[in-house]
């Protein structure tokens, strides 16, 4: 595992042998790694992936669940 300059990782988080973190990473809680991740971005999740990208995944899917109950 390669971790490179000025990252961030936070608590809880299990990252898989044999990849590299890029410089200025930030890592969120509770995010797995399990591939090599791009510096310069924040990730979260399992598999971790953009923080933005999947927070706007996780609204999208609690939308409809919601509108899902409604008729």
């Amino acid at each position: 595992m390669v971790i490179e300059n000025e990252v961030t990782i936070w608590g809880q988080v299990g990252v898989a042998s044999s990849i590299t973190i890029g410089s200025k990473s930030i890592i969120l809680a509770q995010s797995g790694i399990s591939k090599s991740l791009e510096g310069g971005q924040t990730y979260f999740g399992y598999p971790a992936e953009e923080a933005r990208k999947k927070y706007k995944e996780l609204s999208t899917l609690r939308m409809m669940v919601s509108q899902y109950g409604k008729k």
